[in-house]
């Protein structure tokens, strides 16, 4: 069953939102690590630039609940099935400026416990690229997060889907997501909103004395939750489909060429 309800590009040249993507480095490497930040603190590490690393996300300090988005919470607490114009103009007020493709998707998330066998770190990555060297661990990524749907798209890649909160389920109001219980019980289907990073990677190498893994390239859409936290935490429970406005951001992604994005948006 098809997964995107709408999609369109946009740019925003003109935001004053506290959410910003940043890029830091080295001497040798003016660009390796990319970051979201929130209110100019380093909320999430989005992994870096080598398509040839390990996909990865971690939490970090500068977390916080959210973005505030009052103005559109009603509308997507009742849900949206398009992309209306003067609905993305009044959510893209919280998102960074740069280039998009705003996709409007169907999501069935998957809680994650980590290390559990939902854990695509603990799994997928070591299958394919093994622990992590310097610590001898799967990837550690400090928040619990959704999984989605994967894809299988043929030439052994494979599409893997994430839903990254921005804080722990341990501080979401428990009246709140009763709520959202009750109206995803009675049929309704919310809309979470999300800054999202599409990350194409596979390793450079495989040690051919090693079983090969089944998918050789992982392509990886996480996204990062701006609002709809506890929408996500009771459609889990419950097993419910929920609306994801996923804001794409072109600029950040570790694509080799645009029209993987058209590749991948066929695909699901």
């Amino acid at each position: 069953m098809a997964r995107v309800l709408a999609e369109t590009t946009l740019e925003l040249t003109d935001s004053r939102t506290p959410i910003s993507f940043v890029k830091t480095g080295t001497d040798n490497w003016p660009v390796w690590n990319r970051f979201i930040y929130l209110n100019g603190q380093p909320a999430c590490e989005i992994g870096n630039i080598c398509n040839t690393c390990q996909f990865d996300f971690e939490r970090l300090g500068g977390a916080s609940p959210g973005v505030d988005s009052k103005y559109v919470i009603e509308q997507l607490n009742d849900g949206v099935a398009s992309l209306e114009p003067e609905l993305l103009r009044t959510v893209a007020a919280i998102v960074p400026a740069g280039r998009y493709r705003a996709v409007l998707l169907k999501v069935w998330p998957q809680l994650v416990k980590l290390g559990g066998p939902l854990d695509y770190f603990a799994h997928e990555q070591v299958a394919l690229w093994g622990v992590e060297g310097f610590w001898g661990l799967p990837h550690y990524p400090k928040i619990q997060y959704y999984r989605g749907t994967d894809d299988d798209l043929g030439e052994k890649r494979k599409a893997y889907e994430f839903i990254v909160p921005l804080f722990p389920q341990g501080w979401l109001d428990e009246e709140r997501v009763a709520h959202y219980q009750r109206e995803l019980e009675a049929g309704k289907t919310p809309t979470a909103i999300s800054l999202s990073v599409l990350d194409v990677k596979g390793p450079a190498w495989l040690n051919p004395d090693n079983p090969l893994p089944e998918f050789r390239e992982h392509w990886c859409l996480a996204h990062y939750l701006l609002d709809g936290h506890h929408k996500l935490y009771a459609a889990s429970g419950l097993g419910k489909l929920i609306h994801l406005l996923a804001f794409i951001a072109l600029d950040e992604c570790i694509v080799d060429e645009e029209a993987n994005f058209d590749t991948l948006l066929q695909a699901i």
